[in-house]
């Protein structure tokens, strides 16, 4: 990820998190709202005049200028510049840390000002309009909902199919053009984002070259980096060039049908810039977008799942999550006789199971997922889904991946207790969360308690940062869900909830439960420096 900051403290918030406090790169004021004088005496006359609206002081909106390359950049490759407001920001800040911390410090000018740039890479596909990236902020424009997992009653969090609003990103060519992108979706299974544009030119087909791929093979990275212009610079803009560094091909795995599964690159300058890099071969075919970076060593979702996760997301026009077993295992070919005997299995039966190097030994199953649903058990040896052989772990995830989320899949499972082997239909979950929190989307049995059955998400203020927004205590609404009893109520993301029904809310109240059956409760909330009342009837 990289985050390139143009204002103090994250956007002029200062947020306090575990203790710790996180800041620009460099220091600057704080710009804080004007103080109004006290309002002199009037007469009943002057009282029924409208009253003058103040035009508050505005700030810089984050600049960002593409400087061009000097090398010789693949014109698939363009930068993406991807601006979030102050109160997106915190959002994305609050769900990342998975812990709500409270605000020490709040500048309210800043929570609507598209104060923060981040500038990531992009391959424009060959269609001429549409863009495939990695861009993990993006997760700050969607909609977040509180999904209970079926058993061990821990809460997840789960977003849904689509953006609560439109994110304000540009994309900028090669030759300087600078283009409005429309967000259309995040892929849950390669966690990439689907974006179009209109002007962009069309891409010749590349020649062929990914399937040729060897260990050694030399590769270029492009990727966006911070530079210093020469002559000079204009205050508040950033500047960005296409870098680019060389690699070579350090692994290739490939399916028993040779479809390229995993590409690890190896390059001795690698860096964290590069995530979400293009990588091309010498050609300029281009080979995929980079995952993550460890050390001197680059994961790379090959070209082809770029594609599939491109197809996926305008089917939908919308987000798509990926889809989610809840099993762990290895293939038998690299499971041991001792894990066999320890899961019931008899000797005479695994002769003709490992010779045959067929399936996916299962070694656990999680609590509460479709697996456990359709009754799969450790020990259990899935042979075929949907009547295709499985070869190998990898084979066995693409299939799940074709299939996708919220499908049927039929297995035909061996187990030691029994001769023959039996057919499974499993329902398959989906998330878009990281694989191991496991979330599904499964009907709501019960609604949450406090604020998020309202349909909100707050941080806590302390008194200073509430002082600044025309308060003494409360708490800060992040975001509100579309539908929910808040949005229908009219709050406001920005709002401050200082009481619901009477009772006071403070930093560190989050876990609000309402008191009685009551249908109806009273808001008190800032906005604008102005209290307000909100009367909400929570949705049936």
């Amino acid at each position: 990820m990289k985050i390139y900051l143009n204002r103090v403290a994250l956007v002029a918030l200062a947020v306090m998190m575990f203790g710790t406090v996180v800041s620009a790169q460099g220091p600057a004021p704080a710009v804080t709202a004007p103080q109004s004088p006290p309002p002199a005496s009037t007469s009943p006359a002057e009282k029924t005049q409208p009253r003058k609206l103040v035009r508050r002081p505005t700030t810089q909106v984050a600049k960002v200028t593409v400087i061009p390359s000097q090398a010789q950049i693949a014109p698939q490759v363009v930068t993406i510049v991807h601006r979030l407001s102050g109160l997106k920001l915190l959002r994305l800040l609050i769900r990342q840390q998975g812990e709500r911390g409270t605000l020490a410090v709040i500048d309210p000018l800043s929570m609507t000002d598209d104060a923060h740039a981040s500038i990531f890479a992009g391959w424009a596909l060959d269609d001429g309009k549409t863009i495939a990236a990695r861009l993990p902020q993006a997760a700050a424009e969607i909609d977040f909902i509180r999904v209970p997992v079926i058993e061990g009653g821990d809460v997840f969090t789960t977003p849904l199919t689509t953006p609560r609003a439109r994110p304000d990103l540009t994309v900028i060519t090669g030759d300087g053009r600078r283009l409005a992108a429309r967000y259309v979706g995040l892929d849950g299974q390669t966690g990439l984002s689907v974006l179009q544009v209109t002007g962009l030119t069309a891409q010749p087909p590349a020649p062929p070259g990914g399937e040729k791929l060897i260990e050694g093979q030399r590769v270029h990275l492009f990727a966006p980096e911070r530079t210093t212009p020469a002559g000079e610079r204009l205050p508040g803009t950033t500047y960005v060039q296409v870098g680019e560094i060389q690699a070579a091909v350090e692994s290739v795995t490939r399916s028993r049908s040779g479809r390229l599964e995993r590409l690890i690159v190896r390059a001795a300058k690698l860096s964290p810039v590069f995530t979400g890099g293009i990588a091309c071969d010498e050609t300029g075919n281009t080979l995929g977008i980079v995952e993550g970076v460890l050390g001197n060593t680059a994961r790379v979702v090959p070209a082809e799942d770029v594609r599939a996760a491109t197809r996926r997301v305008l089917e939908r026009q919308a987000s798509v999550p990926r889809p989610i077993l809840g099993v762990r295992g290895e293939s038998v070919e690299f499971t041991g006789r001792a894990a066999f005997l320890a899961h019931g299995w008899r000797e005479d039966q695994l002769k003709q199971l490992i010779e045959s190097q067929i399936g996916i030994f299962l070694t656990s199953v999680m609590p509460g997922t479709p697996a456990a649903q359709a009754k799969l058990h450790p020990g259990d040896v899935i042979l075929r889904v949907n009547q295709r052989d499985v070869n190998s772990a990898e084979e066995f995830s693409g299939l799940l991946r074709q299939a996708g989320s919220g499908e049927q899949v039929q297995f035909f499972v061996r187990r030691p207790d029994l001769s023959a082997p039996v057919s499974i239909d499993v329902k398959l979950g989906s998330s878009f969360e990281p694989i191991f929190t496991w979330p599904f989307d499964v009907p709501l049995t019960t609604a949450p308690d406090g604020l998020e059955a309202l349909g909100v998400e707050t941080a806590g203020l302390s008194t200073k940062a509430a002082s600044r927004l025309g308060g003494r205590h409360g708490l800060l609404v992040v975001s509100v869900r579309p539908e929910s009893a808040a949005a229908r109520g009219g709050v406001l993301e920005g709002d401050v909830i200082e009481s619901i029904d009477g009772r006071a809310l403070r930093s560190g109240a989050f876990a609000f439960t309402f008191l009685g059956r009551q249908k109806k409760h009273v808001l008190s909330v800032i906005r604008d420096r102005e209290k307000k009342q909100i009367v909400l009837e929570p949705v049936e």
